[in-house]
């Protein structure tokens, strides 16, 4: 299936998209390194997905967001871009849960499926996810559900805070499986992201260390007396071949 059927005809007409025929319109990527061939159909979910993202997501080209709503039906994923989030329906609704880690955070398979609607999440560095936390009050009053479970992200070409830290597409993907019991689609959604990957491998780029990983090691050089301090380190032993 060709999912750039599903696009209407119009879209195609308008002079904006005319100046940018050089970016894929599904995936969001250029179209010499369009991953769209890796989608597999899109993704049959109960819940919706509402994502809340800082404006400072729409300028990073590497972004995971249009690669989840890729994955899943149009009206199961929509995207508010801003800081303050005061009338959205879902943020205000009792049938909503926040997926933000936190001590009164509850994992996600101890959630009954079905029993929540919506699925918010934040869109943003870890710092920009904490800010927009702390100026929508409306987001406190929601239950807040986190992945306890610790896994290297797949997303290798962006440094991450530990390893443990998931793109948002992950974090989703993985949270939206466990909250409904949907054993594989995980793997499912996340497949253009690993050849997003891929790709820019091809490219040159070098699988990332985590900040934690890089402070590590120049705290190990600092020890040893070495002047000059890694200040990027990359993923020792790592195998580009086998990703």
């Amino acid at each position: 299936m060709d999912l750039r059927d599903e696009l209407p005809v119009f879209a195609y007409d308008s002079e904006e998209l005319r100046t940018k025929r050089s970016t894929c319109l599904i995936c969001a990527r250029p179209k010499t390194v369009c991953v769209c061939h890796a989608l597999t159909e899109k993704q049959n979910i109960q819940m919706k997905i509402v994502v809340l993202q800082h404006p400072a997501e729409q300028n990073r080209q590497l972004r995971t967001v249009p690669l989840l709503q890729a994955g899943v039906s149009d009206e199961k994923c929509v995207v508010h871009v801003g800081k303050r989030f005061k009338n959205i329906p879902e943020v205000n609704s009792l049938d909503s849960i926040l997926l933000f880690p936190g001590n009164d955070a509850v994992d996600c398979n101890e959630i009954e499926p079905g029993r929540y609607k919506n699925l918010i999440c934040i869109d943003g560095t870890w710092p920009q996810a904490r800010c927009i936390f702390w100026r929508n009050p409306e987001l406190h009053k929601l239950q807040k559900v986190m992945l306890s479970e610790k896994r290297r992200s797949v997303y290798l070409i962006h440094t991450q805070p530990t390893n443990h830290h998931l793109s948002t597409l992950e974090s989703v993907a993985r949270a939206i499986e466990l909250l409904e019991r949907n054993n594989g689609l995980e793997q499912k959604l996340i497949q253009p992201l690993k050849e997003m990957v891929r790709l820019q491998f091809r490219y040159g780029s070098l699988a990332h260390s985590t900040r934690q990983e890089a402070r590590m090691l120049r705290k190990k050089e600092i020890l040893e007396g070495k002047a000059n301090l890694t200040v990027s380190p990359k993923l020792e032993n790592f195998d580009y071949d086998t990703f």
